[in-house]
């Protein structure tokens, strides 16, 4: 097998559109990426969903890559951009959640509700998922969207949603159950 560098893969894909080169550059750099995300958000999965999300973008943006700079220092750029501007999406979305938990019209009727815990369990549960996950449960349980507008939505294969949609449902029994039993803490 022939080794090429980072900046002749980048080439052959773009002329080819092999994914053979593509999963090259994917092999190599994966790690890298996954450690980058991994530092901003503090999460393995979220991580993962970054790395996936930044690959899948990566085919679309490599035409942009001229070869100025290393393709590691480009790299970098892209994921470290990505990262903040998901973080930046993240805080915006928790304010609009807290304008919405904390405005009357939306809770009025829920302080007399024989089920107060039940939905204290679960804003608390919904608060406390990552951004992504909440997004993705309330677009599917409380929009009723459907799996392939979510995915066209988010530009990934119904596949992939499918498996976030478990990993959010995971995480959120995970936490309610801490929550109602208490252990929330420990």
């Amino acid at each position: 097998m022939m080794y090429h560098t980072d900046q002749e893969l980048v080439a052959l894909y773009i002329q080819t559109g092999s994914d053979h080169y593509f999963a090259q550059i994917y092999t190599r750099h994966r790690q890298r990426v996954y450690q980058k995300c991994l530092f901003y958000t503090g999460c393995s999965d979220d991580s993962e969903d970054f790395v996936q999300d930044i690959f899948v973008r990566l085919t679309r943006k490599l035409t942009s890559y001229k070869g100025d700079a290393k393709f590691t220092t480009w790299l970098h750029t892209v994921t470290v951009n990505y990262c903040i501007d998901q973080l930046r999406k993240q805080q915006q979305d928790e304010v609009l959640w807290r304008a919405y938990l904390l405005d009357p019209a939306h809770t009025n009727d829920w302080g007399n509700a024989p089920d107060d815990a039940h939905f204290e369990a679960f804003e608390r549960v919904l608060n406390q998922l990552p951004r992504q996950q909440r997004e993705l449960l309330l677009a599917k349980y409380e929009e009723g969207a459907q799996i392939k507008d979510i995915a066209t939505r988010q530009e990934l294969t119904t596949s992939a949603v499918k498996m976030r949609i478990k990993r959010a449902r995971d995480r959120a029994r995970i936490l309610y159950d801490k929550i109602v039993s208490g252990d929330e803490y420990d």
